[in-house]
């Protein structure tokens, strides 16, 4: 179980470095407000959907581990419901880059991998 937590604290470390590279592009260069803000958006979604299902996965093996016999889930409806909430806050509001903001939901989601393999490498797992 603890794999799982390094891999999320990874992909969160890296995701808030990006974040703020957006950030400092949006501060810097005002042309393309709404593409990084979209991309920031989507991003913070995306990484709250990855620390969902990172304790929900930890929860699953939690109970794998103690034998329990009730029912559980992974979160599906509640990730699912939380990006759609983010897209439709990206419709609403004209600041931001609907693309980007989609983009911006998997691109935590990807960074997993390459954050897994570092850290395997790296034997922290």
């Amino acid at each position: 179980m603890d794999d799982i937590a390094s891999i999320v604290k990874g992909v969160t470390r890296l995701s808030l470095v990006i974040m703020a590279g957006l950030l400092l592009g949006w501060a810097l260069h005002p042309e393309t407000r709404i593409y990084t803000l979209g991309m920031v958006l989507g991003m913070v979604g995306g990484l709250v959907s990855v620390r969902h299902l990172g304790a929900k996965t930890r929860k699953v093996a939690r109970a794998v581990a103690t034998q329990e016999s009730r029912a559980f889930s992974l979160g599906f409806i509640s990730r699912i419901s939380f990006a759609i909430l983010v897209v439709m806050f990206s419709v609403k509001i004209e600041h931001f880059s609907l693309e980007l903001t989609i983009a911006g939901l998997f691109l935590p989601q990807l960074l997993t991998i390459p954050v897994g393999i570092y850290l395997s490498v790296k034997k922290e797992i």
